[in-house]
């Protein structure tokens, strides 16, 4: 990401609507198969500034890394013994290791040349019986201003996304798309914006301060899809897309 762009995800990823409501269906996505008798070993992989570490702890002990010395810089602020410099296609870990490794919105961006190879990682350092969770974005269609600023340079279908956790050895258990009610919104935006960079206008996030109210709002809508996707239904489309995985061999 953009030096910006990091320090915006430390500003604003414990507080923003989008981070929340995330936060909010990675948790019931968690929920389905964790059981509270159970203290997970967690990995998560391309970490950023730390903000997900606190919330995954409340499943078992976490530690993460990046490959980008700004966020590390950040997350080591708050969690010093937790985070190391890595990069997802060579985990600096031993085969088996971990109950669960999230990895949020890391194996899109151009820093990762070879995105099944860093699943495959994934699976590597994954106990039996043990989970994978992912988040990308979705649909190719949606690409804007917003990946520029973040160095995506892919956005996945689910049926890509199932194939690529299949071939690295997981049981898919859940594919669904979220941020799917503001779908219809995103996408005009994404095309405005679009447009605008055309005709000269500096890239930008889409992430930034927005007043209590339409945050409010636009949490609400999160939060209903988490409960939706955590009572076992999904979404067709959407803005992001998780998959979640078990190592079963």
């Amino acid at each position: 990401m953009e030096p910006e762009a990091y320090d915006e995800l430390h500003q604003l990823e414990v507080s923003h609507w989008w981070y929340a409501g995330m936060r909010a269906i990675t948790n019931r996505l968690i929920e389905n198969v964790w059981s509270e008798k159970d203290g997970w070993h967690i990995l998560d992989a391309g970490c950023g500034t730390g903000g997900n570490l606190q919330e995954l702890g409340r499943y078992g002990t976490t530690i993460g890394f990046d490959y980008s010395p700004l966020a590390l810089k950040y997350t080591q602020q708050k969690y010093p013994d937790k985070a190391a410099r890595a990069s997802v296609e060579a985990l600096p870990y031993p085969n088996d290791t971990f109950d669960l490794v999230t990895s949020f919105d890391v194996i899109c961006v151009h820093e990762v040349g070879d995105d099944r190879q860093a699943i495959r990682e994934f699976a590597r350092v994954t106990r039996k019986n043990g989970y994978v969770l992912i988040r990308v974005p979705a649909l190719p269609v949606l690409r804007g201003p917003h990946d520029i600023v973040v160095h995506g340079i892919r956005r996945y279908t689910a049926g890509e996304l199932r194939c690529k956790l299949t071939e690295a050895g997981l049981e898919v258990m859940r594919i669904t798309y979220a941020n799917s009610i503001l779908l219809p919104l995103v996408f005009v935006s994404r095309q405005m914006q679009n447009l605008a960079v055309k005709l000269g206008a500096k890239p930008a996030s889409d992430v930034g301060q927005s007043s209590r109210l339409p945050s409010s709002i636009l949490q609400e809508i999160l939060t209903w899809e988490a409960r939706w996707i955590g009572s076992g239904h999904g979404f067709p489309a959407g803005v992001s897309l998780f998959g979640l995985a078990r190592k079963s061999v």
